[in-house]
């Protein structure tokens, strides 16, 4: 674990706790809290690239408590260089407004409320499989990589609570097919807080560096998915699972070298994580430019996550996060609680 740089309040330690949970409906239904924490957001993020070459970034809240409460498209059909907001493509389906997660047989069901305007969705959640529908648009499902993963960032007066469920994802999307990875996901914060924006701890602190969720499957079937978040001073750990086994550690140092031509995006990224080399390769066409214009405000980025070295052939990957080189590009010893 890295070495103490700097002594805190009484009630801050800003370190994390990270590991593997047991899906289960019953608590994704659950409106208890965690820590002192009640639910935020459920976002349901993810991935998919179809058959023509096009990359589309999907995310909804089927919560509906969130500032986007709509489905959120961005793809790379509109400049073929970037993901862009495709406003066309969502215009027409419904928001999120009054929809209320109910159980129906061993599923987890969220779906557009009665007398709201749009085309429909559905999504329906189970402890082994996913299905996403919305209507006229895309029909995507796939099981579940097991098992979930969850990490808790504790805090003198607030925190976060983040809950994992990561998937494969195949079907198609308007009509072509398409394949994938999606996280269904539960984040607990104090009352009023919003990730990237209210009661965060990482960015009240200007403490992370870079924040991942990915999985990567390779052509012998086998697969990684997991959490990397790496900061300064004691913030930073690695989550991940290969569908048996799970590794959760603190023990994880790195570097991010910008893009030179299009900061503040990444060029690469690697960390040691336990004393093995992992490397993020950005996609070509992963910089998310528009959504720094609106939420969150962070440099998002798709690209590959995979060992240095791991000679297994890639199949298929999904890593949807940021860098914030305007924080560094390494760890500093002490925690700057303040620019």
């Amino acid at each position: 674990m890295p070495k103490l740089g700097g002594v805190y309040a009484r009630g801050d330690f800003f370190q994390q706790l990270a590991g593997a949970h047991k899906p289960s409906v019953d608590d994704m239904l659950s409106d208890r809290d965690y820590f002192g924490l009640d639910l935020s957001i459920i976002p349901l993020y993810g991935n998919i690239r179809t058959e023509d070459g096009q990359m589309y970034e999907l995310l909804r809240n089927p919560g509906g408590n969130a500032i986007y409460s709509g489905l959120v498209i961005q793809d790379t059909t509109l400049d073929g260089k970037n993901l862009m907001f495709n406003a066309d493509l969502t215009k027409d389906c419904a928001t999120s407004e009054g929809s209320v997660g109910v159980r129906e047989g061993n599923e987890a069901v969220w779906r557009s409320a009665p007398g709201i305007p749009g085309k429909a969705f559905e999504i329906r959640v189970s402890e082994d499989h996913i299905k996403w529908i919305e209507d006229g648009l895309f029909c995507l499902e796939g099981p579940m990589i097991k098992p979930g993963l969850h990490w808790y960032l504790p805090a003198r007066d607030d925190g976060t609570y983040y809950v994992s469920h990561m998937f494969e994802l195949s079907g198609e999307f308007q009509g072509v097919k398409a394949r994938g990875f999606v996280a269904f996901d539960q984040v607990y914060m104090a009352e009023g807080g919003c990730l990237y924006q209210n009661r965060d701890v990482m960015m009240q602190n200007y403490g992370h560096i870079m924040w991942y969720t990915w999985a990567t499957k390779y052509k012998d079937g086998s697969i990684d998915a997991g959490h990397f978040i790496f900061g300064h001073d004691r913030l930073g750990f690695a989550v991940f699972t290969d569908g048996n086994t799970v590794t959760a550690t603190q023990n994880i140092e790195g570097v991010v070298t910008p893009d030179p031509d299009h900061p503040p995006f990444a060029q690469y990224i690697r960390l040691k994580i336990d004393g093995e080399e992992w490397e993020f390769t950005p996609d070509p066409r992963g910089k998310m430019p528009a959504m720094l214009q609106k939420y969150p405000p962070t440099p998002q980025q798709e690209g590959l996550w995979k060992r240095v070295g791991d000679t297994r052939e890639v199949d298929s990957y999904w890593a949807w996060g940021e860098t914030e080189t305007k924080n560094g590009c390494t760890r500093q010893s002490k925690l700057p609680t303040r620019r």
